[in-house]
């Protein structure tokens, strides 16, 4: 990748909810918090284990944009607001345009 067009100053936090209610109050909630400047929400069908049966349903999976120095907080807020028992928090380094890294970096 070239460093003239590419930044890799940003986090991605991905987490499922059970239904889009939830995953939309989880969204503004950190929006409002300002955590993030984008959240995506996108309905999936999971398949996993959970206490020794295996599962299927529909979830939203979550999409968390946001910036290295702000993952503890948002981590935090995650298991506090989260519905699940055990909620799904991934958090991966990634590397943006250099053009949507700057709106993302810049003040509310």
């Amino acid at each position: 990748m070239s460093l003239d067009l590419y930044d890799d100053s940003l986090a991605l936090v991905m987490t499922t909810e059970s239904d889009y209610n939830n995953a939309r109050n989880l969204a503004n909630h950190i929006l409002k918090m300002q955590l993030s400047k984008c959240v995506s929400l996108s309905r999936i069908d999971s398949i996993y284990w959970w206490e020794g049966s295996l599962e299927e349903d529909k979830e939203v999976q979550i999409t968390i944009k946001t910036k290295p120095e702000l993952l503890d907080h948002l981590i935090i807020t995650l298991k506090e607001k989260h519905t699940y028992e055990i909620p799904q928090i991934i958090c991966l380094r990634a590397s943006s345009s250099a053009e949507y890294n700057k709106w993302l970096t810049q003040p509310f």
